[in-house]
């Protein structure tokens, strides 16, 4: 068996739990049985195409989530990790190649 060598924390992870649903989060902890992840967010389709919305609808998005193993986990693609990071972050982050006047 290959053994997949464990993200230095935090990282952004995107995750498919047992019941088929994928969500996207930043990981703050893993532990042996669980990750701990904040700000969990799936991707789901609007008349204006796919959005971010809430993992858990009524949940607090300030709390952070356990997730128990096993899971499937894997690094997000940059463009989605890019728009992720832009929904969560408290910092409007510039475009890349801009130049700011």
């Amino acid at each position: 068996m290959l053994l997949k060598k464990q993200n230095t924390v935090p990282f952004v992870g995107v995750f498919k739990i047992a019941s088929g649903e994928e969500f996207i989060g930043n990981v703050v902890a893993e532990t042996a049985t669980s990750y701990t992840v904040s700000k969990p967010l799936c991707m789901v389709g609007t008349d204006k195409g796919f959005q971010f919305a809430p993992f858990i609808m009524m949940g607090d998005m300030d709390a952070d989530v356990e997730i128990p193993k096993p899971v499937i986990q894997t690094t997000p693609n940059k463009m989605i990790e890019e728009q992720y990071v832009t929904s969560t972050s408290v910092i409007a982050m510039p475009k890349k190649n801009s130049i700011i006047i």
